[in-house]
């Protein structure tokens, strides 16, 4: 049977779970749904689940399929699939391709099962996030989860440096003085570390989102960080990077915090758990918030949700069944089980027993939870050059925060070759 919009708008659900269309009327046969993905090291989680998922659903079976050890040779995949008419019923992707799978007629609206934006945000799934699925006002993706920078401590370094405040930094301006006081201490000890050279200027975004600014306006015509709220950011990297006693690349910089030698880390919350293990026994771990200057700010999660390829309608029907379950609770708790990736279903998150189970399975989450709500999805630029961009504005950052250029130069620079690659 086919689900209409209006026929979910009618079910009156409370929770996304409750979006899972019952069996009654279908056909008994069992479908297997191939459903591809660019994670391999998450192999054990789609296990479970797929597993957990047709034990609900015995009349659908899931078989995941792994294209790629990432998201950008995954999306390659499927361009090529798109071409030759190869196409698995689903993916699991970053939400920051949504543009490029609907513009190309890949990927398939869902507002007929989700209900649309409005409707989504009822079911428990943060607006910023919902946001980020929405082409030309469709929603064409259901998140699944994300990850959001933060503040790694070694409380150990920090101590021997002076550090006595029984609450972590709040501020640019208190991170920067404590990791200068780490960077003092000389030796093989350093200050701090951003990740500046995440995927698609990922750092860079956050740092501008939660001073309120933006990468392009509403058109998407033109940039428009090259202004003050653009030069604060780089303004923020050059002040940080003065904590720094050595240039590291990204793998050199977590392996000397795990090993202990670095005061603090700023990277992604996903890294949380592989964090808490090397700490484990070595030094006390503290996770922060990254700071927040703007009473309008936000974040920029990495975010990833299920995208529907099939055009059968009974396949949709079934993708649509797996996808809500993912995103619903059980698939939710499962999520954070396997993972450090942060679960962004709001009732989920309010729920006592899970939370006390995620909590005691995480407990450096507790304060990334309460970002959730004021978390979006990362920009991605409109143009075929979107990774030219980011590696230029890589290479810019890297001199501000290595002290080799000046904030106010780097952004016009920055926004020269930004302007000539769109």
């Amino acid at each position: 049977m086919r689900t209409t919009r209006r026929r979910l708008l009618l079910t009156g659900a409370s929770a996304i779970g409750a979006f899972a269309i019952p069996a009654i009327g279908r056909a008994a046969k069992v479908i297997k749904l191939t459903i591809s993905h660019g994670a391999p090291s998450y192999a054990k989680m789609l296990a479970d689940l797929g597993q957990k998922f047709s034990g609900k659903h015995p009349e659908t079976q899931v078989d995941f399929v792994a294209n790629g050890d990432n998201w950008d040779p995954l999306l390659q995949k499927t361009f090529r699939g798109a071409l030759v008419g190869d196409l698995p019923d689903a993916t699991w992707q970053s939400l920051t391709y949504a543009q490029l799978l609907a513009r190309r007629g890949i990927s398939q609206p869902l507002d007929e099962f989700s209900g649309g934006a409005e409707k989504l945000a009822t079911m428990g799934l943060s607006r910023p996030l919902i946001d980020a699925t929405l082409v030309d006002g469709k929603n064409y993706s259901l998140p699944f989860g994300t990850t959001i920078p933060v503040v790694f401590y070694n409380m150990n370094v920090l101590k021997q440096a002076g550090f006595s405040s029984t609450e972590l930094p709040k501020s640019w301006d208190e991170i920067v003085e404590i990791g200068k006081k780490v960077a003092a201490l000389g030796g093989n000890v350093n200050g701090g570390y951003i990740e500046y050279t995440s995927t698609n200027a990922w750092m860079f975004q956050n740092i501008l989102g939660t001073l309120g600014g933006r990468m392009m306006n509403p058109e998407l015509t033109d940039i428009a960080f090259d202004g003050p709220d653009g030069l604060q950011t780089l303004e923020i990297l050059y002040k940080f990077g003065q904590t720094s006693n050595f240039d590291m690349t990204l793998d050199q910089a977590r392996q000397a915090f795990n090993s202990g030698i670095t005061g603090v880390h700023i990277r992604t919350a996903s890294g949380i758990s592989s964090v808490t293990k090397a700490a484990s026994g070595q030094f006390e771990l503290q996770v922060g918030q990254l700071p927040v200057p703007n009473p309008n700010g936000r974040l920029v999660g990495a975010g990833h949700g299920f995208f529907m390829f099939a055009k059968d309608l009974e396949r949709q029907n079934r993708v649509w069944d797996f996808i809500s379950f993912a995103s619903g609770t059980d698939g939710q708790t499962i999520l954070a089980k396997h993972t450090g990736y942060l679960p962004i279903n709001m009732i989920t998150l309010n729920d006592p027993k899970f939370l006390e189970q995620y909590f005691a399975a995480n407990p450096h989450h507790r304060s990334v939870v309460e970002r959730l709500p004021i978390t979006g999805d990362q920009f991605s630029f409109p143009t075929d050059n979107t990774v030219k961009i980011a590696d230029r504005m890589a290479d810019e950052v890297r001199k501000v925060v290595t002290q080799r250029s000046e904030p106010k130069r780097a952004l016009a620079e920055i926004a020269e070759q930004i302007r000539r690659l769109l």
